[in-house]
């Protein structure tokens, strides 16, 4: 069964068009669609980019044409950065270097600050993690922050984010932004204060 999975991953290189370069897919059970030109990838899939990113997941449909794969179940991506995208659907455009999750997703920064949000993109390109939906987010030292959206820098470990922000301390204070800037390495803030209640 080995060699048949290395034949395969082999033949995607060889067989596949420009994109098929920059990625490697495995997994236990493999299909192949002629007609359509995908494969299909089932039972502990692992997809690995040219970027040095890693993708888990259940299921994944690679079109190799224009270098689409889409993603279900149980996935886990992780970037060079060790932060990691949790969701159970997703689509990574080879192309563009571009994973988007759709619907629920939990993300966890390479300094451990733990983000609960939806409709995620993670930009390969500019190195950013971004979200135009609501978001909350927690630190190591419990402080909860509740945003309407949110773009994270993976290189400078920089989240920014402007509109309706509300953060909760551990002890209970509240307080409200308009904006936010957080340094997660060095665990600085800069806010743009609206009231504190």
């Amino acid at each position: 069964m080995k060699s048949n999975i290395f034949i395969i991953i082999i033949s995607l290189f060889i067989f596949g068009n420009t994109y098929s370069e920059n990625i490697q897919i495995q997994s236990k059970n493999i299909r192949l669609d002629k007609d359509k030109e995908t494969s299909i990838f089932e039972n502990e899939v692992v997809v690995k980019t040219k970027e040095n990113i890693t993708i888990k997941s259940d299921y994944a449909e690679y079109r190799k044409k224009n270098g689409y794969l889409k993603l279900k179940g149980n996935i886990l991506t992780v970037d060079e950065n060790n932060n990691s995208v949790e969701t159970n659907y997703a689509e990574y455009f080879e192309n563009k270097k571009i994973l988007k999750s759709i619907g629920e997703t939990k993300i966890t920064t390479s300094e451990n600050y733990i983000v609960l949000t939806k409709d995620v993109t993670l930009d390969n390109t500019t190195n950013t993690i971004f979200s135009e939906n609501q978001t909350s987010i927690e630190d190591e030292d419990d402080n909860k922050i509740f945003l309407d959206n949110f773009k994270y820098n993976t290189n400078k470990n920089i989240f920014k984010s402007i509109g309706q922000i509300r953060i909760e301390d551990s002890l209970g204070n509240k307080s409200e932004f308009s904006q936010i800037y957080i340094d997660t390495k060095k665990k600085r803030s800069w806010v743009q204060i609206l009231k504190h209640t």
